[in-house]
């Protein structure tokens, strides 16, 4: 895999996450979770971009497999949606 598609797969799931740290930080108030419930969250919120990646970039599984994805697109989603959470909820 190339680095601009790597950059863009990245860019992607960045833009995700901003978007669901916006969401969750402004309007969500359900109860509280613990690290293993925000992890799992994040996979399965986050594993369709992983589908569409793959679609938008004509890769394989042997390009971007499931460690590739961990490494070059959840860790970046999961991250911006943490910052981006925790400082909307800190603001209300």
């Amino acid at each position: 895999m190339d680095k601009d598609a790597e950059r863009k797969i990245g860019l992607i799931h960045s833009l995700a996450g901003l978007a669901l740290g916006i969401f969750s930080g402004r309007y969500l108030d359900g109860p509280n979770f613990n690290l293993l419930n925000v992890l799992l969250l994040g996979f399965v919120v986050s594993y369709p971009l992983m589908l569409l990646s793959k679609r938008l970039f004509n890769l394989s599984e042997k390009e971007f497999g499931l460690k590739d994805w961990l490494a070059k697109g959840y860790f970046l989603f999961f991250v911006v949606w943490i910052v981006v959470w925790t400082f909307l909820y800190n603001l209300r």
